[in-house]
């Protein structure tokens, strides 16, 4: 694989080459700043464009797109996580930790599980209670989800 010529195939993918890393984009991550230098964009955009790497950091993004809104180059950061996120699951596979959150939204359509107990806290703060959906798993059954 490729890695760097992947990516410049996706629209997102060229905007890669724009990166001059200043570190705007880590500055003000709050993955970065919670995981303690576990989690850094720069060094995730500067390794996949030297050394045509992808490493499991990449699943610590939470996607708020801080980084693509703070780069002054408008590299879309954010935008080229989640691309190396769908280029890791196609050529190694989804990863182990994820696997468990895939399985509960097949189950009940979120992440993680909304039984009585949440629902229960859900009605004290005035909010509706969340009814499982099996549309989601519909999706997971058409896109392959976990089920390949």
């Amino acid at each position: 694989m490729d890695l760097r010529k992947e990516l410049a195939e996706d629209v997102d993918g060229k905007t890669l080459n724009y990166c001059f890393s200043c570190g705007m984009c880590t500055g003000g991550c709050p993955s970065a700043m919670m995981t303690e230098s576990e989690y850094n964009p720069r060094r995730i955009l500067h390794r996949a464009v030297i050394e045509g790497k992808l490493e499991d950091d990449i699943w610590l993004c939470t996607n708020c797109y801080l980084c693509q809104e703070r780069c002054p180059t408008k590299t879309k950061v954010a935008d080229l996580i989640s691309l190396m996120r769908r280029v890791y699951v196609k050529h190694k596979s989804i990863p182990d930790f994820i696997k468990p959150l895939v399985v509960n939204l097949g189950a009940c359509g979120f992440t993680q599980h909304i039984g009585e107990l949440e629902n229960k806290r859900r009605k004290r703060m005035n909010l509706p209670e969340i009814k499982h959906t099996s549309e989601i798993r519909k999706i997971l059954k058409k896109t392959g989800g976990l089920y390949e």
